[in-house]
Parts: C-alpha cells; sequence; structure tokens
C-alpha cells in the first residue's frame, strides 16, 4: 500500500503541472492613448496605404486624419517635426510615408499570416508600391499598442528615395 501511494504522489504533481494556467511571456502590451484602427497587422497596414491614395495627404498636414494608424510615439515625433523650423523642407512636403516624394496610386502590403509568433509586439511587413509605371517596395513596421496595431515607422526601400535616411524616425529627427 505504501509503495503504491508513493507512486502516485509524482503522478498528481506532473498532472497538476498540466493543469496550471501558463502566462504569455507579453502579458501587459502597453497602452494607446489615440484612437486606433480594428484589425491584425496587415489589414491596419493596408487601410493606413488606402487611406494615404485616397486621400492624396501628403506631408505633415496628413497628420489629423492618419492619427488613428500611427503609434503614439511617432505621432508625436511627427507633431514636433511639423513644429520645428524645417517643417517646410522638400521632404516634410513631400509624402513622408513612402520613398517616393508624390506617394503611390497603389499599395499591397504583404500578408502577416506566415508570422509564427502570436505575441509578438512588433511586425515589419513589405509594402510592394507603385505610381504609374514605377514599383517599389517599402517596410512598414507594425507596433502593438493595447489592443491595437499602429504604424511605427517605415523603411524606405525604393531605389529613389527623397528621404535625407534610411528611415522615417531617421529623417525626422535629422530635420
Amino acid at each position: 500500500m505504501r509503495s503504491s501511494v508513493l507512486l502516485l504522489l509524482p503522478c498528481a504533481v506532473l498532472l497538476s503541472a498540466c493543469t496550471t494556467t501558463v502566462t504569455p511571456a507579453y502579458k501587459d502590451i502597453g497602452t494607446r492613448s489615440g484612437a486606433c484602427i480594428d484589425g491584425g497587422p496587415d489589414s491596419v497596414a493596408q487601410k493606413f496605404y488606402d487611406y494615404q491614395i485616397t486621400h492624396k495627404s501628403q506631408g505633415t498636414s496628413a497628420l489629423t486624419g492618419l492619427r488613428p494608424y500611427l503609434s503614439d510615439s511617432l505621432a508625436q515625433d511627427l507633431q514636433k517635426a511639423s513644429a520645428s523650423p524645417n517643417a517646410q523642407n522638400t521632404f516634410m512636403r513631400g509624402n513622408i510615408f513612402s520613398s517616393s516624394a508624390d506617394g503611390a496610386d497603389t499599395a499591397d502590403v504583404a500578408s502577416a499570416s506566415t508570422i509564427p509568433n502570436t505575441d509578438a509586439r512588433n511586425i515589419p511587413l513589405r509594402v510592394n508600391l507603385s505610381k504609374g509605371s514605377v514599383n517599389w517596395q517599402d517596410e512598414v513596421l507594425m507596433i502593438r499598442e493595447g489592443q491595437c496595431w499602429a504604424v511605427d515607422d517605415v523603411r524606405y526601400l525604393g531605389n529613389n528615395s527623397h528621404a535625407p535616411s534610411g528611415t522615417l524616425r531617421q529623417a525626422i529627427e535629422t530635420n
């Protein structure tokens, strides 16, 4: 009898370990101070580019309409940049969210369905852009703020980029 109790005790401990609730590595995914757009990282990024194409908004004057798509940090940095003395330079007056100063006529954001980590806090997505017969790719960095996905940076990959630096954040820091 005693040996069967000793055998059952380790089994009971192992069984209780299997039923214990596991908390995700990133339990707190932060907060968001602004409104946001519903959807996953790829659908929010696609809506972001679709909004720009539809509204043909460029430069820092586009910030109000684009605010729900932008991370809190990027929105603050862009507000500061728009108030700086360099806010009227060529880069800041063009489409700052694209390698092309004129922006794009079409945008196709890559799917995030192949990203294995569903607890990810940031996801870079390739974007195929075109204007007329000119095609290029950029990369948009999506971050998770609270329950929302938002644009946090753009990496300019186009050959004839009008940006003074490789990313949007670097470009507004140098302005």
